[in-house]
């Protein structure tokens, strides 16, 4: 049954949209899912109560397996006439003055094709259309030959882009967010927070912008090359395979473009098992990366082919972040590919690790748009400069807080934003929240790039901090001992304004752990939260600020105070947990307003309630083992797990624990001396 929003995207949106979870039954896997999802969309058109069992038979009979193409050939030549579901390419011969036509399953054959099928079908000359194709043995002039006779579309060649943007008015920002990751078939409810389901639409991002260098590293079955390839025919899938300057490049014997010539977006899967036997590949792929030029053989030529690179990494003990004995995340690439020259033309690292195993429960069983139309209007909106303009106009804020921001990590930065612009915004007009919570994806996802790079070059690439306006910063979450160790030592030892260590418990281990809550009162209105994983942190948060409004003013703090500038609030390593922190979030704004430090070696945990009473949380035992293992040395929770201390004397005993009641009890021990 559709949810509310499905309702509201079939209104809108009718034909142009479809049941996601359709689309993945059984027997359909022959065909890209965007042909897939055309051909039901069709039979529903023609029927709404269309079987889907028809089009999955359909697809077995008119499809074959790479093991029965002699079969299927010599069937044609016997009976003069066959029909195929499949790609189809067209190629002009100029010299020859004719076309030839090329199937993929039929490799090693050329086909014929007439001038009128190439006029009514143009997209078959850039890379190929999927569809029927009707084919014919002829066997009337000097030499038999395959013909192609007929041909049917099974994609959209140009769609309705207006559409697409007339129908972004009618949703919020985090609906529209919503209606993007089910159009990818994703369910929205997978994803625990805006960040999560921002980092899954970058994946999105090589069709929506021109020249965009993407990598993507977790472990197995996350689908990190699965939703690009189902979206478009406009998007190659090299698979672990000998990567050569001909193949990807120009082919100078056969003077024709390569696949990054002629694809909107070519995907290097299984990049370990990559083999580079060509030295200069490299060197081409270098000059690509950098400029969009394609340079071979004294022929100079450019392309707007975005390229993705993904691969298979090990995660360590704690199965949410990658293994800590590799030397850099690059060392999974070919030897040749991680270079520090190739890693800084990178626009992007996507942490494949934070997003989730495909599964049924995570797959969408709502209303989104049709694969091929979502893909094919991706790529229209990508030759709109408008949207490039917008974003540079507001990405002056840009600044860093430590080092420099260079040309790359600027131009890395705007591509991002250029195309989740067009992703979030395709009627041009920007939420500044959402525009905000996209930067810090942005910015988060260069830094990746740049902290490998540290790694791998350390003598010529330093550490750095790039920030947005006055909202804090976003710090890696797994980067661990580097940066979560730098703070552990500094609200050891000093008093810090605006940050406070949060305890919690991972969800599934059940071991404590901490984080930091980092807070600073900055230009705007209202609230926002970057580097949160859990829609109960979320909330805790959202009752935290309303206590404050709530109960301020007997802690020295009119409500009007809190609310003249926007909280921006931002969690460091907060990893997994279904855990609450009222209590921390609130001492920390507490203390970005006043302008009070907290005191040194302080770690919280418990809930909020509205008017300011603690509410108890579970796991303290394994919280205050976390703290003094972390080296803090005061511990505030909730007066209504004082019984649990009794568990655990010889912790308690070698540190200060305070049971609370109140904000305001916890609020005179934190900002005490």
């Amino acid at each position: 049954m559709e949810n509310e929003l499905s309702k509201r995207v079939s209104e809108v949106f009718g034909e142009l949209v479809v049941n996601k979870k359709a689309a993945l039954l059984g027997g359909l896997e022959k065909v890209p899912r965007f042909v897939t999802e055309y051909l039901l969309a069709s039979a529903r058109s023609k029927r709404p109560d269309a079987d889907p069992t028809l089009v999955r038979e359909r697809i077995r009979r008119f499809t074959i397996d790479a093991d029965r193409k002699n079969e299927f050939v010599s069937r044609l030549m016997r009976e003069g006439k066959a029909t195929l579901i499949t790609l189809l390419e067209v190629e002009p011969l100029p010299t020859r003055n004719e076309h030839v036509a090329r199937i993929t399953q039929l490799d090693g054959h050329v086909l014929s094709i007439g001038d009128e099928l190439i006029a009514r079908h143009p997209e078959l000359l850039y890379g190929g259309m999927w569809g029927s194709v009707e084919l014919r043995y002829d066997t009337s002039g000097n030499k038999p030959s395959m013909v192609v006779e007929g041909f049917t579309p099974y994609q959209l060649a140009r769609p309705d882009t207006e559409a697409f943007r007339r129908g972004r008015t009618h949703f919020t920002f985090d609906e529209w967010v919503d209606v993007m990751v089910t159009s990818a078939g994703y369910n929205p409810a997978a994803f625990s927070t805006l960040r999560h389901k921002l980092l899954l639409l970058c994946r999105l991002l090589p069709l929506a912008e021109n020249n965009l260098n993407l990598v993507e590293l977790g472990p197995r079955n996350t689908g990190k090359s699965y939703l690009l390839r189902s979206l478009s025919a406009r998007v190659y899938l090299s698979s672990g395979a000998r990567a050569t300057p001909a193949s990807f490049f120009y082919d100078l014997n056969k003077k024709r473009l390569g696949l990054i010539g002629v694809k909107k977006a070519v995907i290097f899967d299984e990049i370990s098992s990559t083999s580079i036997s060509d030295p200069s590949f490299a060197a081409a792929l270098l000059d690509y990366m950098e400029s969009g030029a394609i340079s071979r053989g004294g022929r100079q030529m450019t392309s707007d082919c975005s390229l993705v690179f993904t691969g298979n990494i090990e995660l360590g003990p704690d199965g949410r972040s990658p293994r800590s004995d590799y030397p850099h995340l690059f060392h999974v690439f070919p030897p040749e590919l991680a270079q520090s020259a190739i890693v800084d033309r990178v626009h992007a690292f996507i942490p494949g690790w934070e997003l989730p195993k495909i599964s049924d429960q995570r797959l969408s069983d709502e209303v989104g748009f049709l694969s091929d139309y979502f893909g094919e209007v991706l790529t229209e909106l990508r030759r709109d400069p408008a949207f490039g303009d917008a974003v540079r106009d507001r990405l002056g804020g840009l600044r860093a807080e430590r080092g420099e921001i260079t040309i790359r990590d600027r131009r890395a930065i705007e591509r991002v934003m250029t195309g989740l612009s067009r992703i979030l915004f395709p009627d041009g007009n920007i939420d500044e929240r959402g525009f905000e919570a996209a930067v810090q994806v942005a910015i988060e996802l260069r830094m990746r790039v740049h902290e490998q790079l540290t790694k791998i070059s350390p003598g010529e690439y330093k550490e750095k901090v790039i920030g947005f306006r006055d909202a804090p910063a976003p710090l890696l979450p797994e980067k661990g001992s580097e940066a979560s160790g730098t703070l552990d030592a500094l609200v050891n030892r000093e008093p810090t304004v605006g940050m406070v260590t949060l305890l919690y418990v991972h969800e599934g281990s059940g071991g404590g752990d901490r984080g930091f809550v980092q807070c600073a009162h900055v230009g705007g209105k209202g609230l926002s939260l970057t580097g949160a994983r859990t829609l109960e942190l979320e909330r805790s948060l959202r009752t935290a600020y309303d206590a404050l409004l709530q109960e301020g003013a007997r802690l020295g703090m009119p409500a009007e105070r809190l609310l003249e500038r926007k909280m921006a609030v931002h969690l460091v390593s907060v990893g997994e947990t279904k855990e609450a922190g009222g209590l921390a979030f609130a001492l920390a704004m507490l203390s970005a307003v006043s302008g009070r430090p907290l005191r040194p070696g302080l770690a919280v945990t418990g809930d909020l309630a509205l008017h300011g009473n603690v509410i108890g949380v579970a796991g303290i035992p394994e919280k205050v083992r976390a703290a003094l293992s972390y080296g803090r040395t005061t511990v505030i929770l909730p007066a209504t797990n004082r019984d649990e201390l009794r568990q655990i004397p010889e912790l308690v005993a070698r540190m200060e624990v305070h049971p609370v009641a109140t904000l305001a009890e916890a609020a005179e021990i934190a900002f005490s001396s």
